[in-house]
Formats: C-alpha cells, structure tokens, sequence
C-alpha cells in the first residue's frame, strides 16, 4: 500500500513540469496588445489631435479683417433727402513678433502630446509585461501548491485506511490530515492571488475578462546582457516622458515671450470709403489700444512662474533618473545572477529530493513525520525556484523600463 500511493505522489509531482499549452498567449503577444489596442491609447491620440488642432489656428493670423456698411439716409434744411453710405474695412496688425510665439508654443505642445501618447505606449507594454509575468508565476505556484494539496490528500486517505485495518497509529493519522488541511488552505491563497493576477492581466491589456482559462507562455530568459557604457545617458536619450516634458518646457518659454509681446498693444489700420451730401469721401486711420487699467504684467508673471516650474521638474526628474538607472542595473544584475546559479543547480532539486525522501522511506529509514517534511520542502524549494526566476524577470521589465527600451525584455541588450 505504501509504495502505490508513493508512486502516485511522484506522478502527480512530475505532471506539474509539463507546460500548459490551451489558449496560450505569449509575453510577446501581451506586449503588442497592449500596446496597440489599450484603450488609454484612444485617449492618448485624441489629445495628440487636439494639439495638431491648436497649432494649426496658432500657426494662422490673429486677426480677421472686419467691413462694416453704414447706410444713412438725411432730410435735407433745403429739402428733399440725401441718401449716404460709409464702407469701412479695418484690420488688426500683430507686432512684436506676437505670431512667431504663439506659434512656437503650439508646436511644442504638439510634440510634447506626441511624446507623451509613446510614453503612455511604452508604459502600458510594460505594464502588460509585468501583468503577464505576475500570471505566469501565480499560474505556476497554484499547479504546485494544487499538486502539493492532492499528494497530502492522498497520503491522509491512505493512511486513515492503514489506521483503520490497525496498520498505522492515531498520531501518524493526524500528522498527515494537519499537512493536509495546510496544503490546502495554502491552496486557496494561491487560487486567490491567481485570481487577482488574472484580473490586473485584463487590466492591463485593457480588456474585460471573458471567464476563459488563460494558458501564458513564457520563453526563456536571456541572460545575454551586457551593460551599457552610459545606461544614464541611454535612459535620457530614449525616454519619451522626458521628451515629452522638454518640449513642455519649450512651451512655457514661448508662453513667456508671448506674454510679454502681449503688453505691446497691437494697432489696427483702417479703411474708409463713403459719400456725404453727394461728396466722395476717402479717409485712413490707425488705432492702438491703450494699456491703461491692464497691462498684461499678471499674465507675463504667471508665464514666468509656469516656466520655471516645467523647468525645474525637468531637472529633479533627470536627477531622479539618475538614481533608478543605477538601481535597477544592481538590482538587475543581482537577478541575473541568482537565476544563472539556480540554471546551473538544476530546477529538479525540489523532486529529487522527494524521490530520495520516498526512497529512504520505502527502506523503513525515514519515519512519516520526516517524510511530510521532504514533501513540503521539496515544494516549498520548486516555490523559490519560481520566486527566483520571477524576480529575474522583475528586474528585466524595470530595467528596461528606466532606460525606454521595451524590447530589452525580450532580447536583452546583445546583438
């Protein structure tokens, strides 16, 4: 009896190497999805096409010009009535380099709308990316912790029918019913972190679940990596945010000069062709407002105040750049590290040692409590394998993502 429910055990334990395969998606796959099809993208590109908007009416004149029509009609001291008309066409005149500003401005905006629906496209990638890893992983902890729990189950059935032929004792009993009922409820926190994995999944891909069991595929890690001369100098030159946040800066500047081109009023010529009393009359005149009860001085140092701020912005987030870029390659490199020593021990080590600890009790040298005990360590060290090998790819996502270069995930670095 004891050596047939043994042998099931490591059936059950071996079926768990075997890779899932139904409705599979692969983390390339998650990725271009996401990228694509994101609903926040839709948004991304509204905005995108309000700014060509705004720089297509900035980049015109300011100023129509307006005609106006003044018929008049007089009774004459003498008699009779005169019939008049005044015909006048006026046009404002932007000076001060007014048009050039608003222009600039426009345009940097468009490019920083630009640059900001790429960093939105590149953040949902990796945020696809990590949803589908956190997945991947959780899949694979509930199949171990689902197999750890059925193998439990098996062997406290077992033994419960050994105590009642008189083959096994009471305490034996309970020992493998306690494992059981902790495999178990191990099991349904893994289900539960499964669960949530799957709905941020979804979430990320910016789809609504359909209730269909999802099958990741995740290849294998590259570990072809080699850093770069000056992963800061990478990370400023790919960065879309901080392209996007350069352009804003560019704006504010041209904000600010148009404010004070905007204290210099701007004068409108005007055009007069009429008749008077049966006399032609022609007159031409000019006109400048007069910056009395406001001269603009508020919106010029609220232009000056919004500069310096996208300004400094711009600095503190290069500077805090600076710090992730160096983070993430030690913590990457760490990463790296543990899963090539992890590679070279081998993923079997948790099921060889099961096999042994099966083995030395088949022979009467290991008691049950010590053969429990293999069991769970031999899962729980399949469980770090997994963890590691999780946090491999962790690190890979974030380093990718601080330096603006997606595709590292998948490829690594090397040629």
């Amino acid at each position: 009896m004891r050596i047939c429910y043994l042998i099931a055990l490591q059936t059950i334990l071996l079926a768990c190497l075997y890779p899932w395969s139904a409705n599979a998606i692969t983390l390339e796959e998650a990725m271009k999805i996401a990228s694509k099809q994101h609903p926040q993208l839709q948004v991304a590109e509204r905005h995108v096409d309000a700014a060509a908007g705004t720089f297509m009416e900035q980049s015109a004149y300011a100023y129509n010009p307006e005609l106006s029509l003044e018929p008049q009609r007089r009774s004459l001291n003498t008699g009779g009535t005169a019939n008049d008309y005044y015909v006048t066409l006026s046009q404002g005149i932007e000076i001060a380099g007014k048009q050039g500003y608003r222009e600039q401005s426009a345009q940097a905006a468009f490019h920083a709308a630009s640059q900001e629906s790429e960093a939105i496209r590149q953040r949902l990638s990796i945020e696809a990316a990590r949803a589908f890893v956190e997945l991947f992983f959780a899949k694979q902890a509930l199949d171990l912790r689902s197999r750890q729990a059925e193998m439990l189950r098996q062997m406290s059935q077992a033994i419960a029918r050994k105590l009642e032929a008189g083959e096994a004792n009471r305490l034996d009993a309970n020992l493998a019913r306690s494992a059981y009922t902790s495999a178990l409820n191990a099991e349904t926190a893994s289900r539960q972190a499964f669960a949530l994995s799957e709905a941020r999944y979804y979430a990320a891909l910016g789809r609504a679940g359909k209730g269909q069991q999802i099958e990741p595929e995740l290849p294998e890690l590259s570990l072809q990596w080699k850093s770069p001369d000056d992963p800061f100098a990478l990370a400023l030159q790919s960065r879309p945010d901080l392209a996007a946040l350069r352009s804003q800066l560019a704006q504010a500047r041209a904000q600010v000069e148009l404010a004070g081109a905007q204290r210099i009023p701007d004068p409108t010529l005007s055009i007069m062709n009429g008749r008077e009393n049966g006399e032609q009359l022609i007159k031409v005149g000019i006109s400048f407002p007069i910056p009395l009860w406001n001269s603009h001085k508020g919106a010029y140092k609220a232009a000056m105040a919004r500069a310096e701020g996208s300004r400094t912005e711009l600095e503190w987030t290069e500077q805090r750049l600076r710090l992730e870029v160096q983070a993430a390659i030690r913590n990457h490199d760490s990463a790296m590290r543990a899963v090539a020593s992890l590679d070279k021990a081998g993923e079997s080590f948790g099921f060889d040692s099961i096999r042994l600890a099966q083995t030395a009790f088949s022979a009467g040298e290991l008691g049950l409590t010590e053969l429990v005990i293999h069991i769970n360590q031999g899962l729980d060290a399949q469980l770090t394998a997994l963890e590691i090998m999780k946090q491999g790819w962790l690190a890979r996502i974030r380093l990718a993502e601080v330096l603006g270069h997606p595709e590292f995930i998948l490829k690594g670095n090397e040629p």
